[in-house]
């Protein structure tokens, strides 16, 4: 270090690294988290339906698996949790390899695809709506994904994954957004298409129609799709 520096100037650097690198951490540890749940889930559907002895466990598997596993945070609701994320999420396969692999170096995990027909079963829908893998890693933690799960529009999905990203949202306003049901306030169901391909095309200027997550609380207005569009042209959003 060439220039002399102040000991406030210390101070701040130090300070500055440490935030950083534990910040770092922190998003590294949610992120193999994330990729612990996605293969656990892989591991329970896989042998549901390829398990030699399957039909032993039947309904009883996951209580049968906590209690057998008995480590803490992997309890029958975790497990369930677990399951439910491959099933809504069995396209980030690859990614999820990966990071495993070259990012935590974490041996062969998953070198058997998921089953083509799991992938039909379990989300019978277009690719056009499942948000790029490696964003979904990259900028959701699992609770947030926790969060998002439930739904079963794929779309509406799609549609809350992609605006908690670019609005970076917690998990407390995403799960408000949900709940308020910003998904119908927006009126994105009326033409899907049309907003994918605003999606796809200009991922800089996402189209959440509602620019304040909370203007319809704070109003007290109704959150109907047809007060919705008025207020919309009137605020030219």
């Amino acid at each position: 270090m060439d220039k002399q520096i102040s000991f406030e100037n210390l101070v701040v650097s130090i300070k500055d690294i440490s935030t950083k690198a534990g910040n770092y951490a922190k998003s590294a540890v949610n992120q193999l988290m994330t990729l612990r749940n996605w293969a656990i889930g892989y591991y329970i559907v896989e042998f549901e339906q390829n398990g030699k002895d399957r039909a032993e466990y039947g309904t009883k598997l996951l209580s049968k698996l906590a209690e057998k596993i008995n480590t803490k945070g992997l309890d029958r609701t975790i497990l369930n949790l677990c399951r439910l994320f491959y099933l809504r999420y069995p396209h980030i396969c690859d990614s999820v390899n990966h990071k495993l692999k070259s990012i935590y170096n974490i041996g062969n995990i998953l070198d058997i695809k998921p089953n083509v027909d799991t992938i039909k079963i379990c989300d019978s829908v277009s690719h056009k709506f499942e948000t790029d893998p490696e964003l979904l890693l990259n900028k959701l933690s699992f609770t947030h994904i926790r969060e998002i799960m439930p739904i079963e529009d794929p779309l509406e999905r799609y549609f809350y994954e992609t605006e908690c990203i670019r609005n970076t949202w917690s998990v407390r306003e995403l799960r408000h957004q949900i709940v308020t049901n910003l998904y119908i306030r927006a009126g994105i169901s009326k033409n899907p298409e049309k907003l994918l391909g605003q999606y796809k095309d200009n991922k800089s200027s996402l189209p959440l129609t509602i620019k304040d997550p909370f203007v319809f609380d704070f109003l007290g207005l109704d959150r109907s799709e047809e007060h919705t569009s008025e207020l919309q042209s009137r605020l030219h959003l």
